[in-house]
């Protein structure tokens, strides 16, 4: 019986032992591991729009600026406005006190009385140069010519005849000397006749013209003259209230009511917020690209980080002493929100696209002098060759090889072979990204505890 169970024994230890043998031999047997897709992210494709763009700093100026001032001295009788206050182009900014100057053209309108009256007088004597008196003065000028004439002529007669009788020896000679001075008399008084009714008739009315006219346009003169007096004055009163040459707002003041008007600089500065413009010096890779009536984009980071819109008002073709080309945009500020002085960052567009391809720019896998990218069909990785546009540095344009509504490898590209089996997932850490993600924390971290032994 003891025989029996001894040999039990050892037949129980022999199956056990060759039992562990068997179950070693099958866990030392290598297994093929299962094939498993490699994880990526895919993007599919549809039409968009990109546009390369230089940006360029630039500051917020007013759209206007002007500098009130008054071209008449003294002293200010009202100032109306400060700074900060609103004022419509029109509105009266200041009033200059016009007193001496009232009292001025008062003086001047009681001299125009004086001087109509002279106009009057010196009209009623030119009037009068031609008439009754003057008249009289010729027509006795005349009768005294005709009675010289009548007794030269009768005398004459006389002196002929008692000349025959003289030479004939009839007359003596004392009686011809006698009648010859009679003659020479009669003779010199009907020449002095001629020249008075000459005198009288003619040269007289003349020069009574001439000085009748003289004195009416003297009086004439003298009344322009203070009428362009009185203008001016009159003027000067209307330039003495001031009023905004534009709509703005009050940013200088230099002027206070009851005090003489202070020459150091513009009485009121007033500057035009409604719309601002920035001042950009732009490079000669982008001056051909723009023109006025452009659309540009403005980001003013002060206020918002969407951009604000403006346009190209002028562009200088002309190059300034640093090279770059002087180029200004405007910007509507309605609202107000906009300040002068502000920093600004303006966006010019070089090249732009409509309904193509839009990539990310790590799409893109340029390698072996082949440019390509991976996309996702039917569960496989397929490498397509690309040819590529428009660069921003962020995105890409692909003009040829990619199609819409093809999967595009976004995440993962990286190790794909062609024909690889993938799986797309969604809103995950890719091994690889963690692998790299890992390996940039530990240097990170290496580098940190180096800094800390120094």
């Amino acid at each position: 019986m003891k025989k029996n169970y001894t040999a039990m024994l050892i037949t129980l230890a022999l199956t056990l032992s060759l039992a562990s043998c068997g179950k070693k031999e099958v866990e030392d047997i290598p297994l093929e591991p299962e094939p498993t897709a490699r994880a990526i992210e895919v993007m599919p494709l549809s039409s968009e729009s990109i546009a390369s763009e230089y940006t360029y700093s630039g500051k917020v100026a007013p759209n206007e600026t002007a500098n009130v001032l008054s071209t008449v001295g003294g002293k200010v009788a009202q100032a109306n406005y400060d700074i900060g206050d609103k004022v419509a182009k029109g509105a009266v900014l200041f009033r200059m006190d016009t007193t001496d100057i009232e009292n001025q053209i008062n003086v001047l309108r009681a001299s125009m009385t004086a001087v109509e009256a002279s106009i009057a007088s010196a009209q009623t004597n030119l009037e009068l140069v031609n008439g009754a008196t003057m008249q009289a003065q010729i027509d006795a000028a005349k009768t005294a010519l005709e009675n010289a004439k009548l007794n030269y002529d009768n005398v004459k007669t006389n002196y002929e005849n008692n000349k025959v009788l003289f030479e004939a020896g009839i007359l003596s000679e004392t009686e011809m000397n006698q009648i010859q001075l009679s003659y020479d008399n009669a003779q010199v008084a009907y020449q002095q006749a001629e020249q008075n009714y000459d005198l009288t008739a003619n040269q007289i009315p003349a020069e009574n013209q001439k000085k009748a006219e003289a004195a009416y346009q003297s009086a004439v003169a003298q009344k322009a003259s203070i009428e362009a007096q009185i203008k001016s004055a009159q003027k000067t009163i209307s330039d003495a209230t001031i009023t905004a040459p534009i709509s703005g707002v009050i940013t200088a003041k230099n002027v206070i009511s009851g005090t003489v008007l202070s020459q150091a600089g513009p009485a009121y500065t007033i500057t035009d917020m409604s719309k601002v413009k920035i001042n950009v010096a732009v490079t000669q890779q982008v001056i051909n690209t723009i023109a006025p009536g452009q659309q540009v984009n403005v980001i003013l980071s002060a206020i918002s980080e969407e951009p604000f819109p403006a346009t190209i008002t002028t562009v200088n073709p002309v190059a300034n002493q640093q090279g770059t080309f002087d180029v200004q945009v405007e910007l509507n500020n309605s609202n107000g929100i906009l300040k002068v002085g502000m920093l600004g960052e303006v966006s010019f567009t070089k090249e732009s696209a409509n309904d193509t391809i839009v990539l990310p720019r790590s799409c893109i896998i340029e390698k072996d002098n082949e440019v390509y990218v991976y996309i996702e069909e039917n569960g496989k990785a397929k490498k397509v060759l690309v040819t590529t546009g428009i660069d921003t540095g962020e995105n890409i344009q692909i003009t040829s090889g990619l199609e819409e509504g093809m999967n595009v490898v976004t995440k993962g590209q990286t190790y794909l072979t062609d024909g690889e089996d993938v799986q797309v997932i969604t809103d995950t850490v890719l091994p690889e990204e963690q692998n790299q993600e890992q390996e940039e924390q530990t240097a990170e971290q290496n580098l940190s505890d180096s800094e800390k032994e120094e």
